[in-house]
């Protein structure tokens, strides 16, 4: 994601651009991506991430 095009992208996408989300009372976990495509980066100003999420049941 290009800084500041996060912005124009939001509402094409409910609101959501990267980050942990609460919807309806479920989360929704948006990640930048890894950045690693065959072509070049399309990533400036934001890090790229590899997202690890541990499933846990519920108390």
């Amino acid at each position: 994601m290009i800084a500041g095009l996060d912005k124009l992208v939001a509402p094409a996408n409910g609101g959501f651009v990267s980050g942990r989300y609460e919807v309806a009372g479920m989360t929704l976990y948006v990640s930048n991506g890894t950045a690693l495509w065959p072509g070049f980066a399309l990533r400036l100003g934001r890090p790229s991430e590899l997202t690890r999420i541990t499933l846990r049941p519920a108390p």
